[in-house]
Protein backbone atom coordinates (compact mmCIF):
# COMPACT_ATOMS: atom_id res chain seq x y z
CA UNK A 1 0.00 0.00 0.00
CA UNK A 2 1.63 3.43 -1.18
CA UNK A 3 -1.04 5.96 0.83
CA UNK A 4 -3.30 5.21 3.65
CA UNK A 5 -2.59 2.62 5.97
CA UNK A 6 -6.35 1.01 5.70
CA UNK A 7 -6.09 0.01 1.94
CA UNK A 8 -5.63 -3.50 1.12
CA UNK A 9 -1.95 -4.80 -1.30
CA UNK A 10 -3.19 -5.82 -4.69
CA UNK A 11 -2.72 -9.45 -5.33
CA UNK A 12 -2.43 -11.87 -8.72
CA UNK A 13 -6.30 -13.23 -8.21
CA UNK A 14 -9.36 -12.18 -9.73
CA UNK A 15 -13.07 -13.29 -8.79
CA UNK A 16 -15.59 -13.88 -11.67
CA UNK A 17 -19.01 -14.73 -11.94
CA UNK A 18 -19.37 -17.22 -14.73
CA UNK A 19 -21.69 -20.17 -14.14
CA UNK A 20 -19.91 -23.39 -15.80
CA UNK A 21 -22.47 -26.12 -15.83
CA UNK A 22 -22.11 -29.27 -13.96
CA UNK A 23 -23.35 -32.89 -14.76
CA UNK A 24 -26.49 -32.55 -13.25
CA UNK A 25 -27.04 -28.88 -14.84
CA UNK A 26 -26.89 -31.17 -18.67
CA UNK A 27 -29.08 -33.78 -17.47
CA UNK A 28 -31.79 -31.09 -16.71
CA UNK A 29 -31.35 -28.94 -19.70
CA UNK A 30 -31.59 -32.57 -21.91
CA UNK A 31 -34.98 -33.69 -20.26
CA UNK A 32 -36.74 -30.91 -21.01
CA UNK A 33 -35.56 -30.31 -24.91
CA UNK A 34 -36.83 -33.71 -24.81
CA UNK A 35 -40.09 -32.62 -23.38
CA UNK A 36 -40.25 -30.04 -25.48
CA UNK A 37 -39.94 -32.27 -28.74
CA UNK A 38 -42.68 -34.59 -26.68
CA UNK A 39 -44.58 -31.78 -26.75
CA UNK A 40 -44.56 -30.73 -30.27
CA UNK A 41 -44.78 -34.81 -31.75
CA UNK A 42 -48.48 -34.65 -29.39
CA UNK A 43 -49.99 -30.63 -31.04
CA UNK A 44 -49.33 -32.35 -34.66
CA UNK A 45 -51.46 -35.34 -34.03
CA UNK A 46 -54.22 -34.04 -32.11
CA UNK A 47 -54.58 -31.78 -35.16
CA UNK A 48 -54.76 -34.40 -37.51
CA UNK A 49 -57.39 -36.35 -35.43
CA UNK A 50 -59.21 -33.44 -35.43
CA UNK A 51 -59.33 -33.23 -39.66
CA UNK A 52 -59.08 -36.98 -40.27
CA UNK A 53 -62.01 -38.30 -37.30
CA UNK A 54 -65.31 -37.24 -38.57
CA UNK A 55 -63.88 -38.81 -42.14
CA UNK A 56 -63.35 -42.03 -40.34
CA UNK A 57 -66.44 -41.83 -38.44
CA UNK A 58 -68.61 -41.25 -41.62
CA UNK A 59 -66.89 -43.79 -43.46
CA UNK A 60 -67.70 -46.39 -40.83
CA UNK A 61 -71.42 -45.25 -40.72
CA UNK A 62 -71.65 -45.44 -44.42
CA UNK A 63 -69.84 -49.17 -44.36
CA UNK A 64 -72.42 -49.89 -41.33
CA UNK A 65 -75.00 -49.04 -43.72
CA UNK A 66 -74.11 -50.66 -46.55
CA UNK A 67 -73.91 -53.66 -44.79
CA UNK A 68 -77.72 -53.51 -43.76
CA UNK A 69 -78.72 -51.88 -47.37
CA UNK A 70 -76.70 -55.75 -48.37
CA UNK A 71 -78.39 -57.98 -45.72
CA UNK A 72 -81.80 -56.57 -46.35
CA UNK A 73 -80.98 -56.77 -50.23
CA UNK A 74 -80.09 -60.48 -49.47
CA UNK A 75 -83.25 -61.45 -47.52
CA UNK A 76 -85.36 -59.35 -50.55
CA UNK A 77 -83.82 -61.98 -53.31
CA UNK A 78 -84.62 -65.03 -50.59
CA UNK A 79 -88.16 -64.26 -49.76
CA UNK A 80 -89.14 -62.09 -52.90
CA UNK A 81 -87.38 -64.39 -55.85
CA UNK A 82 -89.69 -65.89 -58.67
CA UNK A 83 -89.42 -69.33 -57.18
CA UNK A 84 -90.34 -68.17 -53.45
CA UNK A 85 -93.32 -66.35 -55.00
CA UNK A 86 -94.96 -68.66 -56.99
CA UNK A 87 -94.38 -71.40 -54.48
CA UNK A 88 -96.52 -68.94 -52.06
CA UNK A 89 -99.10 -68.07 -54.22
CA UNK A 90 -99.64 -71.50 -55.83
CA UNK A 91 -100.48 -72.29 -51.87
CA UNK A 92 -102.50 -69.45 -51.66
CA UNK A 93 -104.98 -69.42 -54.57
CA UNK A 94 -104.64 -73.09 -54.57
CA UNK A 95 -104.14 -73.22 -58.23
CA UNK A 96 -100.37 -73.03 -59.89
CA UNK A 97 -99.35 -69.91 -60.46
CA UNK A 98 -96.11 -69.14 -61.78
CA UNK A 99 -93.51 -65.78 -62.03
CA UNK A 100 -91.56 -65.40 -64.59
CA UNK A 101 -89.51 -62.83 -62.71
CA UNK A 102 -89.10 -60.60 -60.21
CA UNK A 103 -86.83 -57.63 -59.47
CA UNK A 104 -86.48 -54.58 -57.59
CA UNK A 105 -86.74 -51.33 -59.89
CA UNK A 106 -85.52 -47.64 -58.51
CA UNK A 107 -87.02 -45.40 -61.24
CA UNK A 108 -89.30 -43.60 -61.77
CA UNK A 109 -90.12 -45.00 -57.61
CA UNK A 110 -89.25 -47.87 -55.81
CA UNK A 111 -91.07 -50.78 -56.58
CA UNK A 112 -91.01 -54.73 -56.79
CA UNK A 113 -91.69 -55.91 -60.45
CA UNK A 114 -93.25 -59.12 -61.36
CA UNK A 115 -93.24 -59.61 -64.62
CA UNK A 116 -95.43 -62.61 -66.85
CA UNK A 117 -97.38 -64.31 -63.86
CA UNK A 118 -99.42 -67.09 -65.15
CA UNK A 119 -102.68 -68.28 -63.08
CA UNK A 120 -103.80 -71.88 -63.50
CA UNK A 121 -102.85 -71.20 -66.82
CA UNK A 122 -105.78 -69.70 -67.92
CA UNK A 123 -104.65 -65.89 -67.33
CA UNK A 124 -101.18 -64.34 -67.38
CA UNK A 125 -100.71 -60.59 -65.88
CA UNK A 126 -98.27 -59.02 -68.17
CA UNK A 127 -96.33 -57.04 -64.99
CA UNK A 128 -97.45 -56.42 -61.37
CA UNK A 129 -95.35 -53.11 -59.68
CA UNK A 130 -95.78 -52.96 -56.18
CA UNK A 131 -94.54 -49.54 -54.67
CA UNK A 132 -92.36 -49.28 -51.59
CA UNK A 133 -91.72 -45.77 -49.92
CA UNK A 134 -88.54 -44.40 -48.18
CA UNK A 135 -90.34 -44.69 -44.90
CA UNK A 136 -91.14 -48.39 -45.51
CA UNK A 137 -87.57 -48.57 -46.43
CA UNK A 138 -86.89 -47.71 -42.50
CA UNK A 139 -89.28 -49.57 -41.08
CA UNK A 140 -87.50 -52.90 -43.28
CA UNK A 141 -84.37 -51.86 -42.11
CA UNK A 142 -85.30 -51.74 -38.26
CA UNK A 143 -86.90 -55.01 -38.21
CA UNK A 144 -90.47 -54.74 -38.67
CA UNK A 145 -90.62 -55.93 -42.28
CA UNK A 146 -91.44 -54.57 -46.00
CA UNK A 147 -94.72 -52.38 -45.91
CA UNK A 148 -95.96 -52.68 -49.23
CA UNK A 149 -98.15 -50.48 -50.85
CA UNK A 150 -100.38 -50.36 -53.75
CA UNK A 151 -99.60 -53.28 -56.37
CA UNK A 152 -100.16 -52.24 -60.26
CA UNK A 153 -101.12 -54.58 -62.51
CA UNK A 154 -100.56 -54.01 -66.53
CA UNK A 155 -102.17 -56.44 -68.68
CA UNK A 156 -103.02 -57.84 -71.77
CA UNK A 157 -107.20 -57.86 -72.78
CA UNK A 158 -109.25 -60.26 -70.99
CA UNK A 159 -111.89 -61.88 -71.63
CA UNK A 160 -115.15 -62.14 -69.35
CA UNK A 161 -114.44 -65.67 -68.44
CA UNK A 162 -111.08 -64.70 -67.32
CA UNK A 163 -112.03 -61.79 -65.37
CA UNK A 164 -114.52 -64.31 -63.84
CA UNK A 165 -111.72 -66.60 -62.79
CA UNK A 166 -109.65 -63.50 -61.69
CA UNK A 167 -112.62 -62.34 -59.34
CA UNK A 168 -113.21 -65.49 -57.85
CA UNK A 169 -109.84 -65.42 -56.53
CA UNK A 170 -109.80 -62.49 -54.85
CA UNK A 171 -110.81 -63.97 -51.42
CA UNK A 172 -107.97 -66.48 -51.38
CA UNK A 173 -105.44 -63.57 -51.82
CA UNK A 174 -105.43 -62.07 -48.26
CA UNK A 175 -103.30 -65.36 -47.81
CA UNK A 176 -101.58 -64.82 -50.29
CA UNK A 177 -100.47 -61.26 -49.71
CA UNK A 178 -99.20 -58.80 -47.01
CA UNK A 179 -101.23 -57.17 -44.77
CA UNK A 180 -99.83 -53.81 -45.76
CA UNK A 181 -100.77 -54.44 -49.45
CA UNK A 182 -104.12 -51.83 -49.34
CA UNK A 183 -105.21 -52.26 -52.67
CA UNK A 184 -104.41 -53.79 -56.12
CA UNK A 185 -104.90 -51.21 -59.17
CA UNK A 186 -105.74 -52.51 -63.24
CA UNK A 187 -104.97 -50.05 -65.61
CA UNK A 188 -106.86 -49.47 -68.70
CA UNK A 189 -108.04 -52.94 -68.28
CA UNK A 190 -109.87 -54.16 -71.43
CA UNK A 191 -112.70 -56.83 -72.15
CA UNK A 192 -111.84 -58.48 -75.61
CA UNK A 193 -114.92 -60.52 -75.83
CA UNK A 194 -118.42 -57.89 -75.02
CA UNK A 195 -118.67 -55.02 -76.99
CA UNK A 196 -120.98 -53.86 -74.35
CA UNK A 197 -118.09 -53.31 -71.95
CA UNK A 198 -116.26 -51.67 -74.68
CA UNK A 199 -113.51 -49.14 -73.53
CA UNK A 200 -110.83 -48.73 -70.72
CA UNK A 201 -111.70 -49.86 -67.02
CA UNK A 202 -109.70 -49.00 -64.19
CA UNK A 203 -110.49 -51.72 -61.95
CA UNK A 204 -109.57 -51.57 -57.82
CA UNK A 205 -109.42 -54.25 -55.60
CA UNK A 206 -109.22 -52.60 -51.98
CA UNK A 207 -109.60 -54.58 -48.42
CA UNK A 208 -112.53 -53.54 -46.49
CA UNK A 209 -110.47 -54.41 -43.47
CA UNK A 210 -106.79 -55.74 -42.40
CA UNK A 211 -108.67 -59.16 -43.20
CA UNK A 212 -111.16 -59.00 -45.64
CA UNK A 213 -110.79 -58.76 -49.72
CA UNK A 214 -114.27 -58.85 -50.73
CA UNK A 215 -114.98 -56.50 -53.76
CA UNK A 216 -113.54 -55.13 -56.71
CA UNK A 217 -114.81 -51.48 -58.60
CA UNK A 218 -114.35 -50.83 -62.45
CA UNK A 219 -114.54 -47.20 -63.17
CA UNK A 220 -114.90 -45.69 -66.90
CA UNK A 221 -114.98 -41.90 -67.26
CA UNK A 222 -116.27 -40.34 -70.91
CA UNK A 223 -116.81 -36.74 -71.51
CA UNK A 224 -118.38 -35.55 -68.57
CA UNK A 225 -119.95 -39.13 -67.04
CA UNK A 226 -118.88 -41.85 -65.38
CA UNK A 227 -120.31 -45.19 -64.98
CA UNK A 228 -118.53 -47.72 -61.61
CA UNK A 229 -119.32 -51.69 -61.37
CA UNK A 230 -118.99 -53.49 -57.97
CA UNK A 231 -118.02 -56.50 -58.90
CA UNK A 232 -118.05 -59.47 -55.71
CA UNK A 233 -117.87 -62.98 -56.01
CA UNK A 234 -120.60 -65.57 -54.86
CA UNK A 235 -120.71 -69.01 -53.43
CA UNK A 236 -120.92 -70.15 -56.66
CA UNK A 237 -117.62 -69.82 -58.66
CA UNK A 238 -119.25 -69.90 -61.84
CA UNK A 239 -121.55 -66.32 -61.14
CA UNK A 240 -120.66 -62.94 -60.41
CA UNK A 241 -122.99 -60.51 -58.42
CA UNK A 242 -122.18 -56.61 -59.58
CA UNK A 243 -123.82 -52.94 -58.92
CA UNK A 244 -123.69 -50.77 -61.53
CA UNK A 245 -123.81 -46.73 -60.61
CA UNK A 246 -124.05 -43.96 -63.48
CA UNK A 247 -123.81 -40.47 -63.95
CA UNK A 248 -124.87 -38.74 -67.13
CA UNK A 249 -123.59 -41.89 -68.67
CA UNK A 250 -124.67 -42.88 -72.55
CA UNK A 251 -125.90 -46.36 -72.47
CA UNK A 252 -124.10 -48.85 -75.56
CA UNK A 253 -127.91 -49.64 -75.99
CA UNK A 254 -131.35 -48.06 -75.88
CA UNK A 255 -131.63 -44.43 -75.92
CA UNK A 256 -128.94 -42.33 -77.21
CA UNK A 257 -128.13 -39.46 -75.27
CA UNK A 258 -126.98 -39.69 -71.89
CA UNK A 259 -128.57 -40.18 -68.90
CA UNK A 260 -128.44 -38.52 -65.31
CA UNK A 261 -128.44 -41.33 -63.59
CA UNK A 262 -127.96 -44.83 -64.08
CA UNK A 263 -128.82 -47.47 -61.30
CA UNK A 264 -128.77 -51.40 -61.96
CA UNK A 265 -128.20 -54.72 -59.68
CA UNK A 266 -127.80 -58.64 -60.27
CA UNK A 267 -125.80 -61.42 -61.31
CA UNK A 268 -123.97 -62.48 -63.78
CA UNK A 269 -122.39 -65.71 -65.46
CA UNK A 270 -120.80 -66.89 -68.98
CA UNK A 271 -125.20 -68.24 -69.69
CA UNK A 272 -126.91 -66.02 -67.94
CA UNK A 273 -127.53 -62.38 -66.92
CA UNK A 274 -130.49 -61.49 -64.25
CA UNK A 275 -130.46 -57.46 -64.09
CA UNK A 276 -133.09 -57.79 -60.60
CA UNK A 277 -133.78 -54.12 -60.98
CA UNK A 278 -132.63 -51.09 -63.13
CA UNK A 279 -134.00 -47.56 -63.09
CA UNK A 280 -133.16 -44.91 -65.55
CA UNK A 281 -133.66 -41.15 -65.19
CA UNK A 282 -133.24 -37.62 -66.55
CA UNK A 283 -134.81 -34.81 -67.07
CA UNK A 284 -137.65 -36.63 -68.82
CA UNK A 285 -138.04 -38.27 -65.17
CA UNK A 286 -137.83 -41.93 -64.64
CA UNK A 287 -138.45 -45.15 -65.71
CA UNK A 288 -137.30 -48.85 -63.91
CA UNK A 289 -137.85 -52.72 -64.64
CA UNK A 290 -136.11 -56.12 -64.51
CA UNK A 291 -134.55 -58.22 -67.44
CA UNK A 292 -133.39 -61.81 -68.00
CA UNK A 293 -131.05 -63.00 -70.22
CA UNK A 294 -130.69 -66.54 -70.97
CA UNK A 295 -128.18 -68.97 -72.85
CA UNK A 296 -130.08 -71.34 -75.28
CA UNK A 297 -128.38 -72.03 -78.24
CA UNK A 298 -129.20 -68.43 -78.61
CA UNK A 299 -129.36 -65.46 -76.10
CA UNK A 300 -133.11 -65.76 -75.03
CA UNK A 301 -134.23 -62.01 -73.47
CA UNK A 302 -137.02 -61.12 -71.59
CA UNK A 303 -138.11 -58.07 -68.72
CA UNK A 304 -140.18 -54.91 -68.24
CA UNK A 305 -140.11 -51.73 -68.59
CA UNK A 306 -142.28 -49.43 -66.62
CA UNK A 307 -142.43 -45.55 -66.03
CA UNK A 308 -145.23 -42.38 -64.31
CA UNK A 309 -144.91 -39.14 -65.41
CA UNK A 310 -142.67 -39.54 -68.16
CA UNK A 311 -143.04 -35.63 -69.81
CA UNK A 312 -142.93 -36.51 -73.85
CA UNK A 313 -141.56 -32.85 -74.59
CA UNK A 314 -138.59 -32.89 -72.44
CA UNK A 315 -137.75 -36.66 -73.61
CA UNK A 316 -138.68 -36.04 -77.66
CA UNK A 317 -135.83 -32.90 -77.29
CA UNK A 318 -133.33 -35.41 -75.40
CA UNK A 319 -134.39 -38.05 -78.79
CA UNK A 320 -133.99 -35.13 -81.09
CA UNK A 321 -131.76 -32.98 -80.11
CA UNK A 322 -132.47 -28.63 -79.73
CA UNK A 323 -133.30 -27.49 -82.73
CA UNK A 324 -131.75 -24.20 -84.55
CA UNK A 325 -133.57 -20.86 -83.68
CA UNK A 326 -132.24 -17.42 -83.58
CA UNK A 327 -130.91 -15.94 -80.32
CA UNK A 328 -133.41 -15.17 -77.75
CA UNK A 329 -136.36 -17.22 -79.74
CA UNK A 330 -138.11 -19.45 -77.61
CA UNK A 331 -137.87 -22.80 -77.87
CA UNK A 332 -140.49 -24.06 -80.17
CA UNK A 333 -142.85 -27.07 -79.23
CA UNK A 334 -142.67 -30.55 -80.31
CA UNK A 335 -144.92 -32.56 -81.80
CA UNK A 336 -146.88 -34.09 -78.63
CA UNK A 337 -146.98 -32.72 -75.21
CA UNK A 338 -147.70 -34.73 -71.95
CA UNK A 339 -147.03 -36.73 -69.50
CA UNK A 340 -146.87 -40.50 -70.26
CA UNK A 341 -146.97 -43.58 -68.11
CA UNK A 342 -147.06 -47.04 -69.08
CA UNK A 343 -146.10 -50.88 -67.65
CA UNK A 344 -144.29 -52.69 -71.13
CA UNK A 345 -142.40 -56.09 -71.66
CA UNK A 346 -138.99 -56.37 -73.49
CA UNK A 347 -137.77 -59.45 -75.53
CA UNK A 348 -135.23 -59.98 -78.01
CA UNK A 349 -132.67 -62.80 -79.09
CA UNK A 350 -129.49 -63.24 -80.52
CA UNK A 351 -126.23 -65.30 -81.31
CA UNK A 352 -124.31 -63.31 -78.85
CA UNK A 353 -125.70 -61.06 -75.78
CA UNK A 354 -124.76 -57.83 -77.52
CA UNK A 355 -126.93 -59.31 -80.54
CA UNK A 356 -129.48 -59.98 -78.66
CA UNK A 357 -129.77 -56.34 -76.89
CA UNK A 358 -129.27 -54.56 -80.07
CA UNK A 359 -132.48 -56.39 -81.55
CA UNK A 360 -134.79 -56.35 -78.42
CA UNK A 361 -137.81 -54.76 -78.48
CA UNK A 362 -140.31 -52.91 -76.30
CA UNK A 363 -143.80 -53.17 -76.30
CA UNK A 364 -146.37 -51.25 -74.20
CA UNK A 365 -149.59 -49.79 -73.78
CA UNK A 366 -149.14 -45.96 -73.28
CA UNK A 367 -151.39 -43.37 -71.81
CA UNK A 368 -150.84 -40.28 -72.44
CA UNK A 369 -152.64 -37.49 -69.63
CA UNK A 370 -152.75 -33.60 -70.96
CA UNK A 371 -151.71 -34.10 -74.29
CA UNK A 372 -151.16 -31.63 -76.99
CA UNK A 373 -150.71 -32.04 -80.33
CA UNK A 374 -148.45 -29.49 -82.33
CA UNK A 375 -149.16 -28.30 -85.71
CA UNK A 376 -152.24 -28.82 -86.75
CA UNK A 377 -155.85 -28.01 -85.06
CA UNK A 378 -157.78 -31.21 -86.01
CA UNK A 379 -160.94 -29.56 -84.97
CA UNK A 380 -160.60 -26.84 -87.45
CA UNK A 381 -159.55 -29.16 -90.04
CA UNK A 382 -162.70 -31.52 -89.88
CA UNK A 383 -164.76 -28.81 -89.92
CA UNK A 384 -163.51 -28.03 -93.70
CA UNK A 385 -162.97 -31.14 -95.34
CA UNK A 386 -163.33 -29.87 -98.79
CA UNK A 387 -159.91 -27.16 -98.54
CA UNK A 388 -156.96 -29.32 -100.24
CA UNK A 389 -153.40 -28.31 -99.43
CA UNK A 390 -151.65 -28.61 -96.34
CA UNK A 391 -153.16 -27.58 -93.02
CA UNK A 392 -150.50 -27.75 -90.87
CA UNK A 393 -150.68 -24.51 -88.16
CA UNK A 394 -152.44 -24.59 -84.76
CA UNK A 395 -152.41 -27.03 -82.36
CA UNK A 396 -155.01 -29.85 -80.75
CA UNK A 397 -155.70 -30.03 -77.04
CA UNK A 398 -157.31 -33.84 -76.18
CA UNK A 399 -158.20 -34.95 -72.54
CA UNK A 400 -156.02 -38.34 -72.82
CA UNK A 401 -154.53 -40.48 -75.72
CA UNK A 402 -153.53 -43.84 -75.49
CA UNK A 403 -151.32 -45.79 -77.96
CA UNK A 404 -149.25 -49.16 -78.11
CA UNK A 405 -145.37 -48.41 -78.54
CA UNK A 406 -143.12 -50.80 -80.11
CA UNK A 407 -139.45 -50.01 -80.50
CA UNK A 408 -137.27 -52.21 -83.03
CA UNK A 409 -134.25 -51.98 -84.62
CA UNK A 410 -135.06 -49.86 -87.38
CA UNK A 411 -137.69 -47.62 -86.55
CA UNK A 412 -140.44 -46.98 -83.64
CA UNK A 413 -144.05 -47.53 -83.99
CA UNK A 414 -147.25 -45.91 -82.17
CA UNK A 415 -149.77 -48.00 -83.58
CA UNK A 416 -153.45 -48.05 -82.63
CA UNK A 417 -153.68 -44.05 -81.62
CA UNK A 418 -156.72 -42.62 -79.91
CA UNK A 419 -157.33 -39.36 -78.94
CA UNK A 420 -160.11 -37.62 -77.55
CA UNK A 421 -161.18 -34.01 -76.51
CA UNK A 422 -165.21 -33.94 -76.65
CA UNK A 423 -166.96 -34.77 -79.56
CA UNK A 424 -163.73 -34.59 -81.19
CA UNK A 425 -161.87 -38.27 -82.09
CA UNK A 426 -158.58 -38.99 -83.91
CA UNK A 427 -156.92 -42.26 -84.25
CA UNK A 428 -154.48 -43.63 -86.78
CA UNK A 429 -150.94 -45.24 -86.80
CA UNK A 430 -147.79 -43.15 -87.02
CA UNK A 431 -144.26 -44.10 -87.14
CA UNK A 432 -140.35 -42.77 -86.46
CA UNK A 433 -137.79 -42.72 -88.37
CA UNK A 434 -133.53 -43.12 -87.05
CA UNK A 435 -133.61 -39.81 -88.64
CA UNK A 436 -136.30 -38.53 -86.06
CA UNK A 437 -138.77 -38.49 -89.45
CA UNK A 438 -142.43 -38.99 -89.03
CA UNK A 439 -144.80 -41.06 -91.34
CA UNK A 440 -148.25 -41.87 -90.65
CA UNK A 441 -152.32 -41.24 -90.86
CA UNK A 442 -154.42 -40.08 -88.80
CA UNK A 443 -158.50 -40.51 -89.34
CA UNK A 444 -160.42 -37.52 -87.33
CA UNK A 445 -164.19 -37.91 -86.49
CA UNK A 446 -166.60 -35.01 -85.06
CA UNK A 447 -168.89 -37.82 -83.91
CA UNK A 448 -172.96 -36.84 -84.46
CA UNK A 449 -172.43 -33.02 -83.91
CA UNK A 450 -171.91 -32.68 -87.03
CA UNK A 451 -172.98 -34.64 -90.37
CA UNK A 452 -169.43 -35.11 -92.20
CA UNK A 453 -167.79 -37.67 -92.91
CA UNK A 454 -164.18 -38.79 -91.08
CA UNK A 455 -161.18 -36.92 -92.57
CA UNK A 456 -157.49 -38.04 -92.99
CA UNK A 457 -154.63 -36.19 -92.09
CA UNK A 458 -151.40 -37.07 -93.46
CA UNK A 459 -148.35 -36.88 -90.82
CA UNK A 460 -144.79 -35.95 -92.11
CA UNK A 461 -142.06 -33.55 -90.63
CA UNK A 462 -139.99 -34.46 -87.96
CA UNK A 463 -140.82 -34.45 -84.12
CA UNK A 464 -139.01 -30.94 -84.05
CA UNK A 465 -140.99 -29.96 -86.97
CA UNK A 466 -144.02 -31.46 -87.95
CA UNK A 467 -146.13 -31.06 -91.19
CA UNK A 468 -149.74 -31.98 -91.60
CA UNK A 469 -151.40 -32.48 -95.17
CA UNK A 470 -154.60 -34.37 -96.82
Amino acid sequence: MTKGGNEMQATHFAITTVNVPDRLDLRDMDDRKQGEEYSRHRGFDSAAFRAWGPRLLLGSVLAIIAFVVFEGIDTWRTALSAPQLSTRLTNALGVPVTVGSSQFAISPSPQLVLSQVSIDKKLTLDRVSIGVSTKQFGQAFQGHGWNWGEAVVTTSPLTLDQGRVLLNLIPKFDAAIPKSLSSVHFEHLRVSDQPLLDGDWDVTVNRRSSDNIATAVATQHRNKGSLSVELSPTTDSEVVAFQVDGSNWLLPFGPRFPLEEVVASGQASSTRIEISQFSLGGAFGAAKGQITGQWDRIWLLNGSLQAEGIDLDALIRLVAGAPEKDKGEPDAPTVIQGTASFVGVIEGHGQTLAEAIGAAFLEAPVHVRTPVLTGINLGYAATRPTEAGVTSGGSTRFVSLDTIIQTMPDKVLFRDIRAHSGALAAYGQVELMPDHSLTGLLHVDLGQTRVLAPIRVAVRGTVLRPEFGR
